[in-house]
This record gives structure tokens, C-alpha cells and sequence, in this order.
């Protein structure tokens, strides 16, 4: 779902961009007022973990749909569930996106503010919502999970569908069918994976999903850091391995539209498909580009051992950054 730059004309991308930094602002804001000394290490664990999740695509059945097509869990939803507020998703996936963005080339640059509204807000507000609103009808908060987890990455998808055909990159009935479809099956992936972190975290910090639970101090804080980010270093050895090859939802989208692809083989026209994108580049007249140091989570020369290598760093990173920045809006508190 990341949308790459050239997909949106300049100025429908920087009216995303308004709305994306007046979310952003809000959840400063949040950050400021609300992070306290427990959530800080939760915010930079999650953010890693958010990140190495991403680059690891899975393959969709085969059988559902023909061609091949692959999907990322998002995660908005499970940290807005485990901090108690949608802007805490809208933060950290800010975080996320802007490396992915830079230094990996995964999304666009004046495409960011459309992936946060997506990603961030969007998949943030719904999957906290939901959350909350099934978990006090049913009790049952593992269900409500995976409902969260579900409609926070399927919302976006057609919202994301709905953004492009306006910037004419697709027509509207075909991308929602087929941003639909593919997001719905994805969002088992994602709901599946949201209610299974919250199992984990709920046996080391049963106070943050269970409302009057006795607060658990630093032992249970660490058993989530630990397996949180031992987790995402794993994540990080396999996905070059095993991820799959095939196009995401919007890429796919866009290549059968484009001629790039007959719909029924993975196999994808390079030619036809840098023709299709160099097309839409001149008629949106976002001729911007921007040349990612690690593209495709890449590092020249190494093949697939270089892709852990820069993997791994953008866990680090990430946790280092989700940590400093937290700890800097939360030192009043």
C-alpha cells in the first residue's frame, strides 16, 4: 500500500501532505501529554518491530488469486492498541514511513503525507475503534484483535484505491475490486498477526490490554523489549530469504491496468511496466525523484546477506529513533 512517488499529481499529494502534518501535529501532542516512562521503551520496540514486519511479504493463495500477489502486515492497529490512542499508530508509523521513504525508497517522498493518511491515521483510528468497540460488546479481546487488525488494513486499502483513481493512476471500479479483494485476504494476515502480538504482550503486561490489572513494573516492560525486538532481528534474517517476489496489492493493481502483466503469471513486463510509470509520471507532472541509498532494502554487491545486513540496521535504527524521540516529547512527564 506504500504509493510511490509519481502516482499522485503535486498538488493532490500536497494536500495529503496538510492533512498528514495536522495529524502528525496532534500526535506530538499526544506524545507530549500522554507517553509516560512505561510507554517509551513499548514505542521504540513497536516501531522496530513494525518496520521488520513490513519487509516481509507473503505470498496469497494462489488458487484465490491467479497471477500471484503478496502482502505486508501494516500494524497501525496493534500499537494503537497497545498504547490506548490511535495517534500513538499515527506517530510511529510516521516514524516507520519517513526511513522507508528515504532510505529505502519503499513509498514515495511527496507520496508520504497519502501513506501516513493511510497507514497511519486511517488504519490507526479504525483498528483502535473497532478494537474497542468489540471488545466492550463481546469481551473478548483477541477477537476484537483480529477484527481491528482486519478492518484497519482493508479501510486503507479502498481509501488508497479511491486517492489514485482520482489522480487518474487507475479507474475507480477496478481498484476497488481488485484493492479490495487482495486487502481483505492480507487483512487475515494482519489480523491474525495483531491478536497474536496481543497474547504475547498480555502475559508480560497484562495492565496495558486488561482495564484495573496490577500494573507490572520493568520485568514485564523488558520481556516485551527482549521478545519484541528478538523478534524483529529474526524477522530480519528471514525476510530476504523468504519473502515473496510477487507484487503487493497496489503494485499489482497498477501493472495489470498498466498491460505490464496478463493477470494469470507472476512473470512481469519490466519494459512495459517503466513505460506504464513513465506515462503516468508525465501526465501527473511529478517528475520529482529521489535516489534511495538502499533501494528495495538492498546493499550493493552483497545479494541477500546485504539485504539482512540493511534489515537489521533499520531495526536498530528505528528502535533508537521510536526511543530518543519518545523520551525527548515524554521528559515532562
Amino acid at each position: 500500500m506504500h504509493i510511490p512517488d509519481g502516482f499522485l499529481p503535486l498538488p493532490q499529494a500536497l494536500f495529503y501532505w496538510i492533512i498528514a502534518l495536522v495529524f502528525i501535529a496532534l500526535s506530538l501532542r499526544w506524545a507530549k501529554r500522554e507517553m509516560s516512562e512505561e510507554k517509551v521503551p513499548l514505542v521504540a520496540v513497536l516501531a522496530a518491530g513494525i518496520f521488520a514486519i513490513q519487509t516481509m511479504n507473503m505470498a496469497l493463495p494462489i488458487a484465490v488469486i491467479p497471477g500471484g500477489v503478496s502482502g505486508h502486515v501494516v500494524g497501525a492497529a496493534l500499537a494503537a492498541i497497545v498504547l490506548g490512542s490511535p495517534f500513538a499508530a499515527v506517530f510511529i508509523l510516521t516514524l516507520v514511513l519517513i526511513l522507508q521513504g528515504i532510505f529505502f525508497g519503499d513509498g514515495g517522498i511527496t507520496s508520504m503525507g497519502a501513506n501516513i493518511i493511510n497507514m497511519g491515521v486511517l488504519a490507526g483510528f479504525f483498528g483502535f475503534y473497532t478494537y474497542r468497540s468489540l471488545d466492550s460488546l463481546f469481551h473478548n479481546r483477541f477477537a476484537a484483535a483480529f477484527a481491528a487488525g482486519w478492518i484497519s488494513l482493508f479501510i486503507p486499502a479502498i481509501v488508497c484505491a479511491v486517492e489514485l483513481a482520482v489522480a487518474g493512476t487507475f479507474p475507480l471500479a477496478f481498484g476497488l475490486i481488485s484493492m479490495g479483494l487482495y486487502h481483505a485476504l492480507i487483512g487475515i494476515i494482519e489480523g491474525g498477526a495483531t491478536a497474536f502480538a496481543l497474547v504475547l504482550i498480555a502475559r508480560a503486561r497484562p495492565d496495558i490490554v486488561t482495564p484495573g490489572a496490577p500494573f507490572v513494573r520493568r520485568r514485564g516492560t523488558d520481556a516485551v523489549i527482549i521478545a519484541g525486538i528478538a523478534i524483529a532481528l529474526v524477522i530480519a534474517i528471514l525476510a530476504p530469504f523468504y519473502a515473496s517476489a510477487y507484487p503487493d496489492g497496489l503494485d499489482s493493481t497498477f501493472l495489470k491496468i498498466s498491460g505490464a502483466t496478463d493477470g494469470t503469471s507472476p512473470l512481469v513486463n519490466e519494459a512495459a511496466a517503466a513505460a506504464a510509470h513513465s506515462s503516468l509520471v508525465e501526465k501527473n507532472g511529478n517528475t520529482f525523484t529521489w535516489n534511495a541509498p538502499f533501494t528495495n532494502y538492498a546493499l550493493p554487491g552483497f545479494d541477500k546477506p546485504g539485504e539482512v545486513i540493511v534489515i537489521a540496521a533499520g531495526v536498530v535504527v528505528l528502535f533508537v529513533a521510536g526511543f530518543g524521540v519518545s523520551r525527548f516529547l515524554a521528559r515532562k512527564n
